[in-house]
């Protein structure tokens, strides 16, 4: 072999192992395929007692959601049972009578498709992947975490994690801080609690209907 050929044989090497090196990790959701540069519009809609709760709206939909699940000092605001699917469905109500707005809970396909945040078959909140909780991440804790999780896709907290969501079919969705199981962090799986179900696990993320 000629010695002038030799660093065309090294470049191609040196090439894979520095693609070898820098290849993100697939637990790392920042590095997974993100949304499409669009623009997320928040709202804040005012409740009683100088409360109020934001809505991100979802680009290329219908869909507004709340950033967060509904907080405690809220769910105060309202005298009754809220951790039950009924009660989850009263509190709504409510929120739609004091507000003068149509807000309700959301379907299971209008929340998936604000939890996948434009990536078609998505299968977590953060991409793709192992079923591998990110750091942060309110999951196999032994008590309810006292603040929301991480950010994910279009700036929606503990849509994996954090409290079983109710829908509106009376199915539950996005796994909880009590959870051990990581195949409950699929955006497949829905958990079918039994009738009047209303753990500690549980809670609300309120869809506000757009004009």
């Amino acid at each position: 072999m000629k010695p002038r050929s030799l660093p065309l044989l090294i470049l191609p090497i040196l090439g894979i192992l520095l693609a070898l090196f820098f290849r993100p990790l697939e637990r790392n959701w920042e590095t997974l395929e993100k949304p499409l540069n669009v623009q997320i519009i928040k709202r804040t809609l005012a409740l009683p007692h100088g409360h109020g709760l934001r809505f991100i709206t979802v680009p290329n939909s219908n869909v507004r959601l709340s950033e967060a699940e509904v907080p405690q000092r809220i769910l105060n605001l309202y005298e009754g049972e809220t951790a039950s699917h009924q009660g989850a469905l009263h509190f709504a109500h409510w929120i739609s009578e004091v507000t003068g707005e149509t807000i309700r809970l959301p379907s299971i396909k209008e929340w998936r498709f604000a939890a996948r945040r434009g990536i078609p078959n998505a299968e977590f909140v953060w991409g793709f992947g192992p079923p591998t909780p990110p750091k942060g991440l309110h999951f196999a804790l032994s008590s309810p975490p006292k603040k929301p999780g991480p950010t994910f896709g279009y700036g929606f907290r503990d849509m994996a994690g954090g409290l079983w969501e109710w829908t509106e079919e009376g199915l539950l969705m996005g796994s909880a801080w009590s959870e051990r199981d990581p195949q409950t962090l699929y955006l497949t799986h829905r958990f079918d609690p039994p009738e009047g179900y209303a753990g500690r696990d549980t809670g609300i993320r309120l869809l506000w209907e757009k004009e």
